[in-house]
């Protein structure tokens, strides 16, 4: 008698396991889509709509197909060209310096991450790694200054603790910016006055073009 109540138990309680873990399975496991939202395809049919160069385009498109998709890590970054099968699972953050330091939490990109990935991604070239930089201060470093920002330059806060890529102007005179941040939990498109003030050129932009 003793023995069934026991294995009663064990299966309601792997019964529970199981319907906690599918909830959480959305949120957790990756589904390696790379489309552009609707609601931010709205925004890029405004700002790209006098954008000539190509590879601006296709730099700011390719950030923005992780919005809503990956969530911010601190010290996230990811050398694979598209999708990264690793975004998504749990995974301990080790990087110092955050209060996420130590815990499990599914992977993802840090501001930075996002910038340099979506540079090599889209240039189908992991030299971009390099010309772009990897950390917020370091791509500031290599950019060379842009007044009146373009799609595809990056916007910074004015302490150099955050990056993102410029989508450029909307018709209402609006300024967009794609980046992943840890308080709004992962990549998102957002006005760049939420706190973007310094604008610069990225080194593999010819300038001016």
């Amino acid at each position: 008698m003793r023995k069934t109540k026991q294995k009663t138990a064990a299966r309601l309680w792997a019964a529970v396991f199981l319907l906690s873990l599918g909830c959480l399975l959305p949120s957790v496991l990756p589904h390696g889509r790379m489309e552009v939202p609707s609601y931010v395809d709205t925004i890029l049919e405004e700002t790209l709509e006098k954008e000539t160069n190509s590879a601006r385009i296709a730099f700011v498109r390719t950030a923005c197909s992780l919005t809503g998709q990956v969530s911010y890590f601190w010290g996230g970054k990811s050398h694979i060209l598209g999708w990264d099968g690793s975004w998504g699972w749990p995974r301990q953050v080790t990087s110092q310096g955050s209060s996420t330091t130590g815990h499990i939490r599914p992977y993802g990109l840090d501001c930075s991450g996002l910038v340099s990935w979506a540079a090599a991604t889209a240039q189908s070239d992991p030299a971009a790694y390099d010309q772009v930089g990897e950390g917020a201060r370091a791509q500031y470093a290599l950019c060379v200054p842009a007044v009146n920002p373009r799609p595809g330059d990056l916007a910074f806060f004015p302490d150099l603790s955050h990056v993102g890529v410029v989508l450029g102007w909307d018709k209402e005179g609006t300024l967009w910016v794609v980046h992943c941040s840890a308080s709004l939990g992962g990549v998102v498109v957002t006005p760049a006055s939420v706190g973007f003030s310094l604008y610069g050129c990225p080194a593999f932009f010819a300038v001016g073009t």
